[in-house]
């Protein structure tokens, strides 16, 4: 009788939680206003233009409205908080000191996850990155913040009640909206009549159905699901009441129920996958060494050495990562009661994408070595390196059970992505293409990609006099007049000086 009384007082209080009226304060009603007008501005000049200052102004507005809002509620900040928080206000700078577009676009992903979880680690009380990861961040872009979808309507509809204006404006609508034909008959009666107030209503009707005028309201309308989705994360963060947090047990319990196939069903089906690897670098072995002793195998050119190289890369590392998350996921035995075969098997399959890896590199270096720099080799190099870390991050897991291997991987993700980011690539690309061009080591130098890359290049391409004034106005000149924006960051306001 008392377990089933329990349950009923449990069940009623759950009730009263979902039904309860919210009672917004006042921090809500500003933190929803400046949501509001903050999401309208990333959508006009994050999501529609091309980002620059203004970008990193929005970026640096909103994480100063979330600490703000934060440290009203009584919100405690460890160091892994400050230290997110001091991330996303250096990485809101990358829009302004870069027009790589691709760059930025990644930027803003990175921003976005990065600010999810930076707001649900202060409100959970993180004072590290947690063990389990994957999950939280599941938790911090989905669920909590779809779980208050609808706060800010409710505090909108809450702040419009107590609004003399807003009650009247039922009202207001229904008079203006039964005027519309009368007005419409006079309208039309006295343009006639005159051809100056003619022009005018011409002017006004031209305007609202105007390109720039049916973009705003796109973007407003746009808008307002990223206001919901964006409050909703920070409301349902702060007043936790409705949200399951997330619990190391749990998680604990999840990944445990997960392991039900036997260990020996993993080595045997992992093994003749093992010794395929083996064959394949034996058969290989000429092919693959030729590359670290910057020699070309017969039949190939360079480019196609290096392409070959990376496609082979890119299809292993995604096989082989499936394949260590499969078996230390899914196996009976694993985790902290890890037997030594499976940590050998993960280190086998790290050990051999790792050679392939050094090898792909290797093949890359000699063909930049003999055609210069370009964005997909820069790109791909980097890919390359950042597989690297992160097997050899598993590597080390294998052998030290209380490794934190979440934290590692993000932590050296994030340096990595920094190092991408804030080194500017194209500017790097010219610069080093003009340097081996002098030096005589590369016979060509490629003015019209130049041009054609970002403003980061083409910054680059003038101070280094690799490209004329003249032809710089013939590529830039149109895209500077078409649109302001395009010239909103460092790089394309120094070509711009250039050009002026």
């Amino acid at each position: 009788m008392c377990n089933s009384n329990g349950t009923i007082e449990q069940t009623d209080n759950l009730l009263n939680i979902e039904n309860r009226k919210i009672d917004f304060t006042k921090n809500e009603s500003i933190l929803s206003i400046a949501i509001a007008v903050i999401s309208f501005l990333f959508i006009k000049f994050v999501l529609c233009a091309k980002t620059g200052f203004i970008s990193t102004a929005v970026y640096i507005i909103l994480i100063t409205t979330i600490i703000l809002y934060l440290k009203k509620n009584k919100m405690f900040f460890s160091k892994i908080n400050k230290i997110i928080a001091a991330s996303l206000y250096l990485f809101s700078f990358v829009f302004s000191i870069t027009d790589n577009s691709l760059i930025k676009g990644l930027n803003a992903v990175f921003m976005f996850i990065c600010g999810a979880y930076f707001i649900y680690s202060v409100t959970a009380d993180k004072k590290q990155i947690e063990k389990f990861l994957p999950y939280a961040l599941i938790k911090a872009v989905f669920e909590y913040p779809f779980s208050e979808f609808t706060a800010q309507k409710s505090i909108a509809r809450e702040i419009t009640s107590k609004s003399k204006f807003s009650s009247n404006l039922k009202f207001i609508s229904i008079g203006l909206i039964a005027t519309i034909p009368l007005t419409g008959i006079v309208g039309v009666l006295l343009m006639s009549a005159d051809h100056g107030l003619e022009s005018m209503i011409n002017s006004i009707i031209n305007f609202m159905f105007s390109s720039g005028m049916i973009k705003m309201v796109v973007q407003m309308a746009i808008a307002v699901p990223c206001s919901f989705y964006l409050f909703g994360m920070i409301y349902s963060n702060t007043f936790r009441e409705k949200i399951v947090p997330l619990n190391d047990i749990e998680c604990e319990n999840k990944m445990s129920r997960k392991r039900a196939i036997q260990n020996i069903i993993m080595y045997t089906a992992v093994t003749p996958i093992c010794i395929l690897y083996v064959m394949f670098f034996i058969s290989q072995a000429n092919y693959f060494l030729s590359a670290f002793y910057g020699n070309l195998p017969s039949g190939y050119t360079y480019s196609d050495y290096a392409r070959k190289g990376f496609f082979e890369l890119f299809a292993i590392v995604l096989i082989n990562l499936g394949v260590i998350i499969i078996i230390n996921l899914f196996s009976s035995k694993c985790g902290k009661s890890k037997p030594f075969a499976l940590k050998l098997y993960s280190v086998i399959l790290c050990t051999f994408t790792l050679i392939l890896i050094a090898t792909a590199i290797s093949k890359m270096v000699m063909y930049i070595s003999e055609y210069g720099l370009t964005q997909l080799r820069v790109y791909t190099t980097w890919f390359m390196l950042l597989c690297a870390m992160i097997f050899i991050i598993i590597i080390i897991k294998q052998f030290k059970t209380d490794f934190a291997i979440s934290r590692s991987i993000t932590v050296g993700f994030v340096l990595m992505f920094g190092l991408l980011c804030f080194s500017r690539p194209d500017a790097l690309i010219v610069k080093y293409n003009v340097k081996m061009y002098n030096a005589g080591i590369i016979s060509r130098l490629d003015t019209n990609t130049m041009l054609n890359m970002s403003d980061d290049a083409v910054a680059a391409a003038v101070k280094y006099n690799a490209v004329s004034k003249e032809q710089v106005i013939k590529s830039k000149n149109n895209e500077y007049n078409n649109d302001i924006y395009n010239r909103f960051n460092i790089s394309s306001m120094i070509v711009y000086s250039k050009i002026n």
